[in-house]
């Protein structure tokens, strides 16, 4: 399978979210994966239609602890 460059975008993302939310946590890196693939978040940043890699990891991050604490996240202008 042949990655695009907005998949390795998408992916660097990825890493750098599940680096951030088990920092942020102090959980281990495969418990911090668990949580983002377990979020909406993830599922919009996956969908290259949505262009959320555009945004910056601290605007994902943000993102990602607005919709653990409501259930939602609110996209702003990036």
């Amino acid at each position: 399978m042949k990655m695009s460059k907005t998949d390795f975008v998408i992916l660097g993302h990825i890493q750098l979210l599940c680096t951030s939310i088990k920092n942020y946590f102090n959980i281990s890196y495969e418990e911090a994966r668990k949580m983002l693939y377990n979020s909406k978040l993830y599922n919009a940043l996956e969908n290259e239609e949505t262009k959320m890699w555009y945004y910056s990891n601290y605007d994902l991050f943000k993102m990602f602890l607005e919709e653990k604490e409501t259930g939602k996240y609110t996209v702003y202008g990036g």
